[in-house]
């Protein structure tokens, strides 16, 4: 299986990354140059699946975006984005919470709990038991 077949079923298309240099490389993860690499290979800078800019040219393109409201556009798709996944993991924690009372755990932590009180009465019995012998002497 090639590495693009994999990155293709990603749900973001584009992922940055930042070298120690400053240099920021943005990669298309669906881009068909990625279908003819190896998992194992190397994704050179010289790939059309890769776009290089310099630390100057994305804090241009930054500005840009911040003066054109396209950071802030952005910013509330992510933010209405991570409202639905909110809501997703509300729901899934709702039904977990349903499912938790019936698991065989809570049957046997009740088990153990009533073990533990049946071996506390035998051991008081026997207490009592043994304080009946020693006042009979």
């Amino acid at each position: 299986m090639t590495i693009g077949n994999m990155l293709r079923d990603r749900q973001q298309q584009y992922v940055a990354t930042k070298d120690n240099t400053g240099t920021w490389r943005i990669l298309d993860t669906w881009h068909d140059d990625l279908t003819k690499l190896d998992p194992e290979a190397e994704i050179s800078d010289d790939s059309q699946a890769v776009t290089v800019l310099s630390e100057g040219a994305f804090l241009a393109l930054v500005r840009e975006a911040t003066r054109l409201g396209v950071l802030q556009n952005a910013a509330m798709m992510e933010n209405e984005a991570l409202a639905d996944q909110i809501e997703d993991l509300k729901e899934e924690n709702e039904k977990l919470k349903i499912e938790v009372p019936n698991t065989p755990i809570n049957n046997i932590v009740e088990n153990v709990g009533l073990k533990e009180k049946a071996i506390n009465a035998i051991v008081k019995l026997a207490a009592i038991d043994d304080l009946k012998e020693v006042t009979k002497e």
